[in-house]
């Protein structure tokens, strides 16, 4: 990893109120990490840090104040308390939560809508939204979140992402600017996507940095909470969105009436982002943005994954979630749904979905709190299972006629298990293994956005020439062979749980070169 990606927090003061000694936190940090070395005690001296509320915690001077900082940090021990409060914190991090939330759930929420209520054009339009949010991820997402700062792009990002649901509202009012609605809109909106979510990944990691200095614990523990809350309120407003289409209509709303009511909640909580704390960078780290190019900003993302030997070990990680989302989306949902519950009219798609994402949202606080217990690893290892099982499920029984609706709903409840540990614990994962957070989230975006559009490209162009067991004839007549891609799942689950542990590998061995580092500094500089 190159020193100039690196973000060391800037160094703050440790008010009366909260005492937090590094060997506290460091005895916390051996808990869950196998790597550690059981000399890293004499490496610590409780006292070193504190000075009991005085104003000056440090007698060294500023240079070496800044090298041990980096050094603390990146091997995820804090050395110092954050004057804010961790209640505080955690409230200011899920109001941010509840009002992302919303904003994306009227977004997903009319993007699953869209091929139902335009047709073709709503699959072009979305096929449209993928390949220029995926642009955004890879260049020009970390320039904008690096110049604007985290808190200010996701304001940005969200009301993009009100333009393109008000586009949905055009088009159904004015049918003869429908096409350059949808399509204008899918393109704006999937550009204030890619530095949406990277805003939010760089938020989150700051806002977890915070929490963990307020709250005396290890970095990780508190991005693994953070994951779990986020996901978790993410996930069950998901749910009330895309539920909300189907209430309202019950209601005798017109679907005019429904984009209105989406595009009011996301103008709504788009503005509400206003009132939320932001955790402005470090002076170091605006020197350093500003020393840096345009060039430099906007392909750092493409820079962190060329040179970072991680994170191409990290790719099938997102890449499973992404296939297995295809899977579902093109097979089960438009397929297995109709042939085995008799569902010609989709009416079972709303709720089997929305049954997924309460699972994921429920599980994603379960991992949260669970993962300081059990570990990231073992989490990840239960989402790639999952992503395993449901396409084995369909490789084992894969006669359509044979499923009923008890055994359908496990199949989603396993893909909200597995997406559970990619909006929590994956996240997670990224903000501790990786110091370019604006980039790590860039990869996230870039990743599963490239994998979903080749997955989709891949269910419409995997065909067969005769109707058989795993020849199956679709809806539109065509023949389509889902045993390739059921067997791709299955082998992208086996090589991220492979890849994973590869990363944590190399990570390891980065960690202890940084400890390494404050062993040659000797005692005295730690004092």
């Amino acid at each position: 990893m190159e020193d100039e990606d690196s973000s060391p927090l800037e160094t703050t003061k440790l008010v009366p109120e909260i005492e937090c000694s590094t060997t506290n936190i460091r005895d916390k940090n051996q808990q869950h990490q196998e790597d550690k070395d059981s000399n890293d005690n004499d490496n610590a001296n409780g006292d070193s840090y504190v000075d009991n509320g005085n104003d000056d915690n440090f007698d060294a001077d500023d240079e070496r104040d800044n090298i041990l900082s980096d050094i603390l940090n990146e091997t995820g021990i804090i050395s110092v308390a954050s004057p804010i409060k961790p209640r505080s914190i955690s409230r200011n991090f899920i109001f941010l939560s509840i009002l992302f939330s919303a904003n994306h759930g009227a977004v997903v929420s009319c993007l699953s809508l869209a091929t139902a209520k335009l047709g073709d054009l709503g699959t072009y339009s979305s096929s449209m939204l993928y390949l220029s949010y995926t642009l955004s991820a890879l260049f020009g997402a970390t320039y904008v979140v690096k110049n604007m700062g985290a808190k200010r792009a996701i304001i940005v990002g969200m009301g993009i992402y009100c333009v393109y649901v008000a586009c949905f509202v055009v088009a159904t009012i004015v049918p003869d600017w429908k096409q350059t609605a949808a399509l204008i809109g899918a393109f704006t909106g999937g550009i204030g996507g890619g530095f949406l979510w990277t805003a939010q990944g760089s938020y989150f990691a700051r806002a977890s940095e915070e929490y963990a200095m307020a709250k005396c614990i290890t970095i990780e523990d508190a991005t693994s909470l953070f994951g779990g809350l986020f996901a978790g309120i993410y996930l069950s407003e998901e749910v009330v969105m895309r539920l909300f289409s189907t209430i309202m209509l019950s209601w005798g709303w017109s679907w005019v009436a429904v984009f209105v009511g989406y595009t009011i909640i996301a103008l709504v909580s788009a503005f509400l982002m206003v009132f939320v704390n932001d955790y402005p960078i470090s002076e170091e780290e605006q020197q350093r943005n500003d020393s840096q190019s345009v060039f430099y900003k906007s392909t750092v993302t493409l820079r962190l994954m060329v040179n970072d030997p991680k994170m191409k070990w990290m790719i099938p990680l997102s890449a499973t979630f992404a296939l297995s989302s295809v899977l579902i989306g093109t097979f089960v949902n438009a397929e297995v749904l109709r042939v085995a519950l008799s569902d010609s009219g989709s009416k079972y798609v709303g709720v089997l979905t929305s049954i997924s994402a309460a699972v994921g949202g429920i599980m994603s606080v379960a991992f949260g709190f669970a993962s300081p217990v059990v570990g990231n690893q073992a989490i990840l290892v239960v989402g790639c299972a999952s992503f395993f099982m449901l396409s084995a499920l369909f490789l084992t029984y894969p006669v359509l006629e044979s499923w009923n609706l008890l055994s359908l709903i496990l199949v989603y409840a396993l893909q909200g298990v597995g997406r559970a540990t990619f909006e929590s614990t994956l996240k997670a994962e990224f903000a501790v293994v990786f110091q370019e957070k604006e980039a790590a989230f860039g990869n996230i975006i870039f990743q599963n956005g490239l994998v979903t559009s080749i997955g989709f490209i891949l269910a419409a162009k995997l065909r067969c020439s005769s109707e058989s067991t795993y020849c199956i004839k679709y809806h539109d007549g065509n023949l389509h062979n889902i045993r390739v891609f059921e067997l791709l799942v299955m082998t992208s689950a086996i090589l991220a749980v492979a890849g994973y542990r590869r990363a944590r590998v190399l990570y390891r061995r980065e960690k202890e070169e940084h400890e390494m580092e404050a062993v040659l500094l000797g005692e005295d500089h730690l004092l």
